[in-house]
């Protein structure tokens, strides 16, 4: 991830500031072809390849001057530049992939890039040059926080993924990934969907196209909007796609593929999202609709604290079962 930021931005920001995480790299953007000599000479050939100058080239013509001589670059203290080069790489990678099943856009800039705004003019350079961008609310951006202080950089970095159309990785288990769904992983939902006993208490998917214009408001309302929605479980040994779990809000859903039935894997994944729910949401509870014939869920249910609250969905003949997760020592093992 590569930051723009100016010297007063800087001053208020703390992950730059304070904490010292972020060192500037090109000193200033009015002298970005001179900072080459001052880079490693394996990260030159990346930074400034023909998309990324022509970046530079766009910043340039675009700057005032008074903001051209205030402008940081920064990037990460302690990233290597193999470990660059990988990330960028594979979102250039992802990016082409989700493109070719209709994702919405490539984007026009590098999509490792994020500025840090400090007001509407900048904002507005930003958005004519296709980059993430995120400042003070009187700043006008998509993403607005209340201070500069704070910022962190898992903030920024879920900000410009978002802008870009990059899904978010919510977090790891022992044995799985749990990430947001992009277009691409359609055809491997599929596959997950097709496999024996997937659909004999959840609905199936919708015809190809169906599915796909669904998932794109999904993923631009649901994610965008309120941050959590159902994701993909994936295998951490193997990288495949083994499920689907998360909240459609203060509700909990989990599937996992039948060949890992009774092997743990929805209870660590389940426990991972009810923490998630206790740490990042302000529901005071959650519930989870099973039919009683489901018995495997009915189980899984009660060994993570749900309890039947006697009510029942009629529409789809299924118990509610609810677990208060805000009344709960840090301690307790759940």
């Amino acid at each position: 991830m590569i930051i723009i930021i100016d010297e007063a931005s800087a001053k208020l920001a703390s992950f730059y500031y304070h904490d010292e995480i972020f060192k500037p790299q090109w000193k200033r953007a009015a002298d970005m072809s001179s900072a080459s000599d001052e880079l490693h000479d394996e990260f030159q050939g990346k930074l400034y390849d023909e998309q990324q100058y022509e970046l530079q080239e766009k910043l340039q013509e675009k700057l005032p001057d008074e903001l051209r001589e205030k402008l940081y670059v920064a990037l990460p203290a302690d990233e290597s530049i193999n470990d660059f080069q990988k990330t960028t790489i594979q979102e250039s990678a992802d990016n082409t992939a989700k493109a070719n099943t209709g994702n919405l856009r490539i984007p026009k800039a590098p999509a490792n890039y994020i500025w840090i705004v400090s007001n509407r003019q900048q904002k507005q350079i930003a958005d004519s040059l296709g980059i993430a961008s995120v400042g003070e609310p009187q700043c006008g951006t998509r993403y607005a926080v209340e201070s500069l202080a704070e910022l962190d950089i898992e903030y920024l970095d879920r900000v410009r993924r978002r802008y870009n159309h990059i899904p978010w990785d919510i977090g790891e288990t022992d044995r799985c990934l749990i990430r947001e769904l992009s277009l691409s992983d359609l055809p491997a939902l599929y596959e997950l969907y097709d496999k024996p006993g997937m659909t004999d208490f959840v609905e199936p998917l919708y015809d190809y196209e169906t599915e796909l214009e669904y998932q794109k408001a999904y993923i631009e309302n649901m994610y965008g909007f309120y941050e959590y929605g159902m994701w993909l479980v994936f295998s951490r040994e193997t990288g495949k796609l083994i499920g689907r779990a998360g909240l459609e809000h203060d509700e909990l859903g989990y599937m996992i593929a039948p060949e890992l039935w009774n092997q743990g894997y929805a209870t660590e994944v389940c426990r991972f999202i009810i923490d998630y729910a206790r740490e990042n949401t302000d529901f005071e509870e959650l519930y989870c609709r099973i039919d009683e014939r489901n018995e495997a869920s009915v189980r899984l249910a009660k060994k993570l604290g749900f309890t039947n609250s006697g009510h029942m969905d009629d529409d789809i003949h299924a118990s509610i079962y609810r677990k208060n997760i805000k009344n709960i020592k840090n301690n307790e093992k759940h």
